[in-house]
Formats: C-alpha cells, sequence, structure tokens
C-alpha cells in the first residue's frame, strides 16, 4: 500500500462499523467502459495497448450500522492528487459506476486523514503478538491482561498508563514493558476505551481511559494436581 493508503486502512481497520475490507477491488469492466463513454472521459488502458484496464478501488468494505449492512467504496488519494485532471477523471468513471450500484463511494485526501488518532492506533496495534514472538507459556498473556484488569483502579488515579503499567511490571515480577503490551491488548479488545485525539496514550492519565461493560478478562488456572 502507499502511505495515504495504508493509513486509510489502519482507520478503517479500527472502526467497530467495518466488518470486512477488500483491498484493490475490482469493478466491473464493462460497467465502467460504458460509464467512461457516457461522460466523455477516455478510459484507461494497459500500456501500449488499447485494452481497457480493469479499474479497482482501494478498499471496498463491508459496513454494520443501525442493523444494516452496506457496501462503502474508498478510495485514497494525496492532496496534490487534487489537482491532476486524469486522475480526477478515473474518480469519476469510478464514482459514476458504484452509483449504478447503488453503492456509496468516498474520495479521502492524506491531508484529511487524522494523523494524531491514526498515531494512536498504530500504538495501539503494536500489542499484537508478532510472527515468532513467543510467550513464556500459552496464555501468559490472556491472564497478565487480567491481572493487569483487576489492577485498574476503581477511582481516578494521578498516574499516567506508563506509570501505572510500570507499577504493574515492578508488583508481579514482570520484564519490563509487559503490562504496557498488556494494556494495549485491552485496548485492542475494547475493555479499555481511550482518548485517541491525546498527543501520547503511554503518557495519557489513567482517567482518560474508559472502561466498558465487557466482561473482565478472567485468570485461567494453570498447572494441574
Amino acid at each position: 500500500m502507499s502511505n495515504v493508503e495504508n493509513d486509510l486502512f489502519v482507520a478503517l481497520e479500527w472502526s467497530q462499523e467495518i466488518t470486512d475490507i477488500r483491498e484493490q477491488y475490482p469493478l466491473d469492466r464493462d460497467i465502467t467502459t460504458e460509464v467512461a463513454s457516457s461522460l466523455g472521459i477516455k478510459h484507461p488502458c494497459y500500456p501500449g495497448t488499447h485494452v481497457p484496464t480493469v479499474m479497482t478501488v482501494d478498499f471496498l468494505c463491508t459496513r454494520m450500522r443501525d442493523s444494516t449492512v452496506q457496501l462503502v467504496a474508498f478510495n485514497a488519494k494525496r492532496t496534490e492528487e487534487a489537482n491532476d485532471r486524469r486522475s480526477l477523471e478515473k474518480l469519476e468513471i469510478q464514482r459514476a459506476a458504484f452509483g449504478l450500484l447503488a453503492i456509496p463511494h468516498h474520495l479521502v485526501f492524506h491531508d484529511d486523514l487524522p494523523k494524531r488518532k491514526i498515531s494512536n492506533i498504530r500504538w495501539i496495534r503494536d500489542g499484537y503478538l508478532k510472527d515468532g514472538e513467543r510467550e513464556p507459556y500459552p496464555g501468559y498473556f490472556d491472564d497478565i491482561k487480567a491481572r493487569l484488569a483487576a489492577s485498574w483502579p476503581q477511582s481516578g488515579l494521578a498516574c499516567t498508563l506508563a506509570e501505572h503499567c510500570a507499577h504493574f511490571d515492578a508488583s508481579q515480577g514482570a520484564e519490563r514493558g509487559t503490562g504496557l503490551k498488556a494494556a494495549r491488548m485491552l485496548l485492542l479488545d475494547r475493555w479499555l476505551v481511550p482518548d485517541l485525539e491525546g498527543p501520547s496514550l503511554a503518557d495519557a492519565p489513567l482517567t482518560s481511559f474508559q472502561r466498558t461493560s465487557l466482561e473482565r478478562p478472567q485468570l485461567r488456572p494453570v498447572g494441574g494436581a
């Protein structure tokens, strides 16, 4: 993906309304050639040929809103492309084609994306276990999440998320950074809801995080009698 496409993907993936994302989804070439002809716009062709290309939209998403499932299309472009006539012509073909299909189409320019929010979402997503990353034992981070959730103060505490997690690591005898990774997992699970407009979630006060009504992670028994 380009940088702008990747940023938009991160924002879409975080949305709880979006249940599926299909990248570079192909449009029906018969529809786009017909639309281009009706608009008086030259349809793009494969280089060195007169064969119309199969046009693709950056993201075709399935959105669930008010118990209604709807397809929504998104194209992400750099802001300077707003002055590129040919780029706009291609986008107009797509907009009209999706109009015939009764699918909403949105054009998102890079400068319009919420940069701070996306940066915070990337930080949260870094809580996923990476390829090759091993837990001390199966389900280790499930247990750590449960312990961190249990340690969460019932009322406001004058410390930051990083400070609380550092204290948690010390109390549990855990490796430094374990609690902060578990906190990101709780954010991924939506047990904690952050203020994504803040400059740094790690340095945000605990009072800026909201706990949801989701069931708190439970400790699992480890080992046997």
